[in-house]
């Protein structure tokens, strides 16, 4: 009896929840802060976006980005390819 009694209050949370997930998740209040929340994702991405450092010519591009290490270890690769030939 006891098992019972618990099966039918689970039954009846679970579907109380899912009634209330339903009906909030289709209000208008939740659909209007869906939008305020995407406008102010956007304007803080925006304020982020532009404190970033801006890359100006295609010289400063190339010093900012440092090949070096890697075109070294393409360069040993080779090597050890050719000595195991």
């Amino acid at each position: 009896m006891k098992k019972n009694l618990y099966n039918i209050l689970a039954f009846f949370l679970v579907f109380s929840f899912l009634i209330f997930c339903l009906f909030y998740y289709n209000s208008n209040s939740f659909i209007k802060n869906v939008d305020n929340k995407r406008v102010d994702y956007s304007v803080y991405l925006n304020s982020h976006i532009e404190k970033l450092d801006k890359i100006s010519s295609s010289s400063d591009f190339k010093k900012r980005i440092d090949n070096n290490e890697y075109f070294k270890n393409i360069y040993k690769q080779k090597q050890y390819w050719e000595l195991i030939k």
